[in-house]
């Protein structure tokens, strides 16, 4: 049985290689990737991506872990924390959700499921394909207020 730094590791390795998913290559090499002891799941700064090693022993499937990999670095990739802090300060939790739906519509329409797939109670609704964080957020805002909603991915 691999430690979880060996899992994260080779996982890294097996997205770097593979034709669909190295063109993260250098996002997953920036910043530092750690698994910690605490009891979360994963998340990134931005730059770094940290790892929780008891989230990673439920993951049994590496294809699945290779999901969570690419869900953290593509947050690092589209520039979420940047790019939508005002959200983030805003509704921290709903700005979360909606960048996870964007993140995960990318993840579940890659093609080889066998290199990556997103991990048990991900969030993902195929509503939100294309669309942007701020339009998902903006729809889910006006949800929670009781509205209809409308809105679109471009």
């Amino acid at each position: 049985m691999l430690d979880q730094e060996t899992r994260l590791k080779r996982n890294h390795i097996m997205l770097m290689k593979h034709q669909e998913t190295s063109w993260y290559s250098g996002i997953m090499m920036m910043g530092k990737s750690e698994v910690s002891d605490a009891e979360f799941t994963a998340y990134t700064d931005g730059v770094n991506k940290k790892y929780s090693r008891p989230f990673m022993s439920k993951i049994k499937d590496d294809a699945k872990l290779r999901g969570l990999i690419m869900h953290e670095n593509l947050h690092v990739a589209l520039k979420h924390i940047q790019r939508c802090g005002d959200l983030f300060k805003e509704n921290p939790k709903l700005a979360n959700v909606s960048a996870d739906f964007v993140v995960n519509d990318i993840i579940h329409n890659l093609k080889d499921k066998a290199n990556c797939v997103l991990p048990d109670g991900a969030l993902y609704h195929p509503m939100f394909h294309n669309w942007s964080v701020r339009e998902v957020y903006a729809f889910l805002k006006q949800k929670q207020k009781g509205g209809g909603g409308g809105g679109g991915g471009s």
